[in-house]
């Protein structure tokens, strides 16, 4: 089974073509928005995953977004088929997330172990609207 390494969201991020190594910028922890609800801009979610021996082996990967007091909502499934390695990376741009409250939204990371999802990591998205001057 793939294990999670790291994940992180990004406002933009570089990917070096000589040596694949990936630069973050602007890490994303929070967002303060004029009003509610909004749609925040697009941002990237990252991850790295060691393959622990299964390289070539396809596995699934599952993004939720879950607001403060509410049902989680699916914001992309993938399936990866990686090279003959042992990491991979996988970066992609999730489009603007609509939030509806204020308070601590977390983005959930899960991985297909047969018919279930195993929840993978938990990344805080905490969205605070601005005081009016």
């Amino acid at each position: 089974m793939p294990r999670l390494v790291y994940s992180l969201m990004c406002a933009d991020l570089i990917i070096d073509k000589d040596s694949s190594s990936t630069s973050f910028i602007r890490t994303i922890e929070h967002a303060v928005v004029p009003e509610l609800p909004t749609v925040l801009p697009p941002v990237y979610f990252a991850s790295l995953w060691d393959l622990d021996g299964n390289e070539a082996q396809p596995f699934t990967v599952s993004l939720t977004l879950t607001p403060p007091a509410g049902k989680s909502i699916t914001l992309g499934v993938q399936e990866i088929t990686p090279g003959a390695t042992m990491l991979h990376k996988m970066n992609f741009q999730v489009p603007g997330l609509k939030v509806e409250t204020e308070g601590k939204h977390t983005i959930g990371v899960s991985l297909k172990v047969g018919d279930k999802w195993e929840p993978m990591a938990e990344l805080p998205l905490f969205v605070f609207k601005s005081e009016a001057t």
